[in-house]
């Protein structure tokens, strides 16, 4: 088939084809609810890709970030954005993604805040042929048995954060630890648990007790009071978003001297756990104690963007959230670039197996189950006296190499199927 003046006309797939002189991303984030510090994070990292992406600046006009984007664009329309709340409700996130899709006719699909939101978004994202992007989304299953051809993570998974945590925790408090914990009532929990008790075996850690708790719990003190009797060293944390804050505080006021893990950390809860993080050790997806040119380059962009609408430099420190949404962007931009068109299956090729640097290294987007394999900052929480310009965590070494075989771990229950 043709257009009028004998061009080939490109053969629709999904908002493939795009019309006019712009384009538009989707961001379906957390603005709400008890992952909405994250989501908001997340938002001023993909609003600040897509001002790079228009106008130049950050990693699109830095000489270490190998990219054909030039910020005048991409593939010559302007970036526009759609932006949709979960409120961390995976039901939510499943209609606004279907809207932004159907209403907005977005080329590009990002966000999640939570796995459960991830999920459902690259359910719909599959369903509808738009490339995903996936971003705070840790659930082992987005790249294992739930994958598919239309999704991409950069953001590490549960078994990447035990693998990463094992070695420290090891270093940190030997080998013959007793331990109680606590997971979130869902898939995410209850993987992030089996993940965490695999590792911690194997150093020789034993589990004393054991319980759940469901998401949006706001007092944990009686999850504290059960503990009073059972004899352990460390507290395992299972725990994401406000739920993880309203942890960290119970069993501070009721242990103070606690050792406390922490397996998937962030700025975001820190920030609001005030003195509650200090001596807490986990996995961040990204720490502004990072030097090296890309995260020097991410971190003073981002400040310098929201600083002067929040009148301090600590409050306008980026988070992992943030670097996760601005590496996705950027990604998927600069792959469309590369190839030419906004085809998702072109695009796809694009990113699968593509070599690149986020900051911490190289790292690859694997072909096989579109997983980053990538490094995973160990951290360590600071006491609140020290947590002056948003550092909230100091760095426990240089980040863990996890990387794993494709016929192993989630990649194992993989199949991305045909396009």
């Amino acid at each position: 088939m043709t257009d009028g003046d004998g061009t080939p006309t490109p053969t629709p797939v999904g908002n493939f084809p795009v019309s006019g002189d712009s384009v538009t991303f989707g961001f379906n984030v957390a603005s709400s609810g008890a992952y909405s510090t994250a989501g908001k994070q997340e938002l001023r990292g993909f609003k600040l890709a897509v001002k790079h992406i228009n106008n130049g600046g950050g990693w699109v006009t830095s000489e270490q970030y190998e990219s054909p984007l030039d910020g005048d664009g991409l593939l010559d329309k302007d970036v526009e954005f759609a932006v949709e709340d979960t409120g961390g409700n995976s039901e939510t996130a499943r209609s606004n993604a279907q809207r932004l899709v159907d209403s907005e006719e977005v080329i590009m699909l990002a966000g999640g805040t939570s796995s459960n939101s991830g999920l459902a978004n690259q359910e719909v994202a599959a369903q509808n042929q738009v490339v995903y992007m996936a971003t705070m989304a840790n659930a082992n299953s987005l790249t294992g048995i739930d994958c598919n051809r239309y999704s991409f993570r950069e953001m590490y998974n549960n078994h990447m954060a035990a693998k990463a945590l094992a070695p420290a925790l090891s270093n940190e408090f030997g080998d013959d630890v007793n331990y109680v914990k606590i997971s979130q009532d869902n898939e995410w929990g209850q993987t992030l648990r089996d993940e965490m008790d695999t590792a911690l075996g194997n150093l020789g850690w034993a589990p004393v007790w054991d319980t759940t708790a469901q998401v949006g719990t706001t007092d944990y003190s009686q999850y504290a009071e059960d503990i009073k009797s059972v004899d352990f060293d460390v507290i395992v944390l299972g725990l994401g978003g406000l739920d993880a804050v309203n942890a960290l505080r119970a069993f501070r006021e009721e242990f103070p001297e606690s050792n406390i893990v922490l397996p998937i950390a962030s700025k975001d809860i820190a920030r609001t756990a005030g003195d509650a993080i200090e001596g807490v050790i986990g996995t961040v997806a990204w720490s502004p104690e990072i030097n090296s040119p890309l995260s020097d380059t991410f971190r003073e962009s981002f400040r310098e963007e929201y600083g002067s609408s929040t009148g301090t430099s600590k409050s306008a420190s980026p988070s992992g959230a943030a670097h996760i949404a601005y590496t996705q962007t950027l990604q998927y931009a600069s792959a469309a670039e590369r190839v030419g068109t906004f085809n998702p299956i072109d695009v796809i090729g694009a990113l699968e197996g593509h070599e690149y640097d986020a900051g911490l290294g190289p790292q690859t987007l694997r072909a096989c189950d579109h997983q980053a394999m990538r490094q995973v900052p160990v951290v360590k929480g600071k006491p609140e006296v020290q947590q002056s310009y948003g550092t909230y965590y100091g760095l426990i070494g240089e980040p863990a190499d996890v990387q794993y075989a494709c016929d192993s771990g989630p990649a194992a229950n993989c199949s991305l199927g045909g396009n």
